[in-house]
């Protein structure tokens, strides 16, 4: 299940990237988010998994402000970058959930798991980069930094979903994660000037970025983490980076 997610995880940044060059990055990001909460809405209503009780816990308030730092940075990097440079970088998130997950957890890393890590680490760059890292230098680095920062949140976002999981629903977090973004990078529009806007046309890019490339992987792996550690789980996510280089 985590495979199938990390392959659709991966489509999103071709999807993205072939769609912010005209459109606002935080208005397509806001548009794609009440997408997914839209679908996961229907979802959990049509399940009768939609309880108000998980109001009460912090970790739904926590999962939007963590997914903004996820959304906000690598939309708009993917301005500035390309979408193989994107996929290398967002791979790194595994080294920052080694690290988040044995201070939290004390996760046992151990040494085949560090070498898996290790040799997982150097197939990307070479599938990237073909070992040519001025592709992260020059023009792009801004973009780079902000999918690094990216990568980064979703370290965070993977060792938080283990907790918040104990009490909540895969699509009660799922949800969490999406229902509060749509404002949120609505007001980083307004905050941070950038060119572009959204039009009828982008709609249907919208919808599957939304649906296909966010809501429906992001169920499936939150499903999954249930049953293996979070560093398996984004070892196994490690594939989307990539299959975002073959896209």
């Amino acid at each position: 299940t985590t495979l199938l997610s990390s392959l659709m995880l991966g489509t999103s940044y071709v999807a993205v990237k072939m769609t912010v060059g005209d459109v606002n990055p935080f208005l397509l990001g806001a548009a794609t988010m009440a997408v997914g909460s839209a679908v996961l809405l229907a979802f959990m209503l049509f399940k009768g998994t939609l309880d108000l009780a998980m109001l009460r816990r912090w970790e739904f308030w926590a999962g939007p402000v963590i997914n903004t730092g996820v959304v906000a940075p690598s939309y708009v990097g993917l301005t500035m970058t390309t979408a193989s440079a994107a996929g290398l970088i967002i791979g790194t998130n595994v080294v920052f959930v080694a690290l988040f997950s044995r201070l939290l957890f004390g996760e046992r890393l151990g040494r085949r798991r560090l070498l898996g890590l290790g040799i997982a680490l150097l197939g990307l760059i070479t599938l990237t980069t073909r070992w040519d890292l001025s592709v992260l230098d020059g023009s792009q680095m801004a973009g780079n930094l902000l999918v690094l920062l990216s990568a980064v949140c979703i370290g965070v976002s993977v060792v938080t979903s283990r907790m918040a999981l104990r009490t909540l629903s895969p699509d009660q977090w799922s949800l969490g994660l999406h229902l509060l973004l749509p404002p949120a990078l609505l007001a980083l529009y307004f905050l941070v000037p950038m060119e572009g806007g959204l039009s009828p046309v982008n709609i249907p890019a919208a919808l599957f970025i939304g649906i296909v490339c966010t809501t429906v992987p992001t169920v499936l792996w939150t499903s999954a983490l249930r049953h293996i550690s979070v560093v398996t789980s984004a070892t196994i996510l490690m594939v989307e980076s990539a299959f975002a280089v073959f896209l």
